[in-house]
């Protein structure tokens, strides 16, 4: 809990970020990590380098949806097809509207807090959803360090985490 309290403190100084805080509210109707809970009981949201190509808004508890409801209307093909895929359980926790990028969060408790590029055209595709992230900390520190410049996880430098379908691999 130490680290993510110290770098949302960090963050927050930062004059190309903006982290809304909100009075304290326990989260309890869903399994969340520890992380991502305390964001979710003390802050609103956190803009990440907006003013950048891939900066990036980490949405807060009232804008933490299921990402395959929130693709994909129900009754749609694709929802049909993804009907018992893991991906049920992601949740939408980063976005960039403009280029329809988006990130995800694993809350099965087999993966929680892996996160995954759902970017719409690849999002829940078995041959290539990659994971950026083991945890929610982890998601935040590297796109902090990238500085809105570039995806972080696009980069040559970028160790794979391997794909969320590990049947795939």
């Amino acid at each position: 809990m130490v680290e993510i309290k110290k770098l949302l403190e960090i963050i927050n100084k930062d004059k190309n970020c903006s982290l809304l805080s909100k009075k304290k509210e326990e989260i309890n109707n869903l399994n969340l990590p520890e992380d991502l809970k305390f964001y979710f009981e003390n802050y609103k949201e956190l803009n990440l380098f907006l003013d950048e190509p891939y900066g990036s808004k980490i949405v807060g508890i009232d804008n933490f949806k299921n990402a395959n409801k929130a693709f994909y209307p129900e009754g749609d093909v694709i929802w049909e097809e993804l009907e018992g895929d893991i991906s049920n359980d992601w949740f939408i926790i980063g976005e960039n509207i403009e280029m329809s990028q988006y990130i995800t969060i694993d809350l099965n408790k087999e993966r929680i807090g892996r996160c995954y590029d759902s970017f719409y055209e690849i999002h829940a595709d078995p041959d290539f959803s990659p994971i950026i992230a083991l945890s929610f900390t982890e998601l935040l520190k590297n796109l902090y360090s990238s500085k809105g410049k570039e995806l972080y996880w696009n980069e040559p430098t970028f160790e794979s985490l391997g794909i969320a379908y590990p049947d795939e691999e």
